[in-house]
């Protein structure tokens, strides 16, 4: 059994999320001639050529092996859908706009979990539910227009697909190692993005090259990390760190396209933060064996 340590667990899971906003900052550099589709399988391909020596060197063999693979078929099926929508979301919108909209994953996780989960949601995380999604209404700034260039819908499937994720990863968790888990999402989303890559996609170019290679190596070191960092701390002390994403995501919409988030994103992200606070506060509390 791994020894607790909250330090070093709260720092991989801030380097886990710092890699994943740069995994999207890598696909947004892609995205003028690469579409989803194609960097979700460049992304598999790299991730899986780091991940399976790791694996091997860290696990015994058996950590390929599953007797639920329809259940990873699922999974993979809708974190890879959830994935394409992101890197669709981040080249049509600025990092800080869509990595807040993603903020809105533990909010559906709450809403359906009365009917995915049969679990009961009290009066005061349904209140936060709700005031967080006037939160995301006040980044998405929703106007008749929103249809004409759906961007911010488009993140916010990736957020609900997200959600369909994380609940599914509560049945999975229970029996299976995280990185099975992760192998088997990375595998699947490799065979189901080949066939439109190989024969309809853009093969790599030298000076996208690069950026191509970055998404699946911060995919795989945010994967390791994030795996790492739950066996050292408890998954409620982590859970806050998430929300790192916000700076990392306005430092590099800076560097590399001088965006700055407008006073309705800050306002709008400080209420969507707020509300999932509130929400993993009365999960501990409703759980005290657990805090």
């Amino acid at each position: 059994m791994t020894t607790q340590n909250a330090p070093r667990g709260i720092l991989l899971f801030l380097l886990a999320t710092g890699c994943i906003v740069l995994m999207n900052t890598c696909a947004k550099m892609c995205s003028s001639v690469y579409g989803p589709v194609e960097m979700v399988f460049y992304r598999g391909i790299v991730a899986l050529a780091l991940l399976v020596p790791y694996m091997r060197m860290t696990r015994p063999s058996s950590i390929f092996k599953t007797r639920r693979i329809r259940a990873h078929l699922y999974r993979a099926m809708l974190g890879n859908i959830g994935v394409g929508l992101i890197f669709w979301a981040y080249a049509l919108l600025p990092m800080a706009d869509a990595t807040s909209l993603l903020f809105a994953a533990p909010l559906f996780v709450t809403a359906l979990s009365p009917m995915l989960l049969g679990e009961r949601i009290d009066r005061h995380r349904w209140a936060a539910v709700i005031v967080g999604f006037g939160g995301i209404l006040m980044v998405a700034r929703p106007s008749m227009g929103m249809f004409a260039n759906p961007a911010s819908l488009i993140a916010l499937g990736g957020a609900f697909f997200g959600a369909l994720v994380d609940i599914t990863l509560r049945r999975l968790g229970r029996t299976e190692d995280p990185l099975t888990t992760v192998f088997y999402f990375i595998l699947i989303g490799v065979i189901l993005s080949a066939p439109y890559t190989l024969f309809s996609g853009a093969f790599p170019t030298p000076d996208l090259l690069p950026w191509l290679v970055g998404i699946g190596v911060f995919s795989a070191v945010q994967q390791v990390a994030k795996t790492t960092a739950f066996q050292l701390a408890e998954a409620s002390l982590l859970a806050p760190c998430t929300y790192s994403a916000i700076l990392w995501a306005t430092l590099t919409g800076w560097i590399f396209w001088r965006e700055l988030p407008t006073p309705a994103v800050i306002g709008g992200t400080a209420v969507v933060v707020a509300s999932n606070l509130t929400i993993a506060w009365r999960e501990r509390q409703r759980r005290p064996g657990e805090a």
